[in-house]
C-alpha cells in the first residue's frame, strides 16, 4: 500500500487540473448505481480530490467520508472541502478502515485498479454497508484503455482489470450484483448486500 501512497502524494499536486480535463458524463450514473438518494451516507474510496462530491451533495447525501490512502491528495481535498460539513476527509485504507455498517452507499470510482487485496475489499465493504446498502466499482472509460494507461504510467501499483462480468463474479458471494457495464467508454458493476 506504502507505494500506491507514494505514487498518489507525488501526483496530488497536479491532480486538480488531470480532473478537469478527464471530468466524465459518467459520474451522476455512478452515483445512481450506488443508489446514493438524499439522506444517504456514503463512503468514497480513492477519493482523490473529491471528484465525486459534487455528484453526491445534488443527489442529497447527508454525510460524504472520502478517504484515501495518500495524505497529500486527502490535504488538497479538505482544502477544497473544508466549507461543506457533510463532507469528511480522511487518510485511510478501504481494507482496514473500520466503521461496521454505517454507510449506505460505497463508491469507487477510478480507483479499483489500485485496490491490490480483492478480496479483503469485498469483505470489507460488506461489513462497511448498512443493511440492504449498495456498492459500486466504475472507471469513467473502458477497461482496455485504463490497463493500457495504467501499464504506460502505473505499472507496480494497479492490477489489470479483466472483463467487468468477470470482475463482479468475485463479488457475488457477499452480494447480489444487479448492473455490470462494461464498454469502451465505461466500466461498472454494481449491487446490494446480501442478508
Amino acid at each position: 500500500m506504502d507505494k500506491v501512497a507514494d505514487y498518489f502524494d507525488d501526483k496530488a499536486d497536479g491532480w486538480a487540473e488531470m480532473e478537469n480535463s478527464t471530468r466524465s458524463c459518467v459520474q451522476p450514473a455512478v452515483a445512481a448505481m450506488a443508489g446514493v438518494v438524499p439522506g444517504s451516507r456514503v463512503l468514497d474510496v480513492g477519493c482523490g480530490l473529491g471528484v465525486m462530491v459534487p455528484v453526491y451533495q445534488e443527489r442529497g447525501a447527508t454525510h460524504v467520508l472520502c478517504i484515501d490512502v495518500s495524505e497529500k491528495m486527502i490535504e488538497l481535498a479538505r482544502e477544497r472541502w473544508s466549507s461543506c460539513p457533510e463532507i469528511e476527509c480522511q487518510v485511510a485504507d478501504v481494507v482496514s478502515l473500520d466503521a461496521p455498517g454505517q454507510f449506505d452507499a460505497v463508491v469507487i470510482y477510478n480507483a479499483y485498479p489500485h485496490i491490490m487485496d480483492r478480496e479483503a475489499l469485498v469483505s470489507n465493504v460488506y461489513s462497511l454497508l448498512a443493511d440492504g446498502g449498495r456498492f459500486v466499482v466504475a472507471h469513467g472509460s473502458g477497461k482496455d484503455e485504463i490497463n493500457s494507461h495504467h501499464a504506460a504510467v502505473a505499472a507496480g501499483v494497479s492490477l489489470g482489470l479483466r472483463p467487468a462480468a468477470e470482475e463482479a463474479a468475485a463479488w457475488e458471494g457477499l452480494f447480489v450484483v444487479d448492473a455490470v457495464v462494461d464498454t469502451p467508454l465505461f466500466f461498472a458493476f454494481s449491487g446490494y448486500k446480501r442478508k
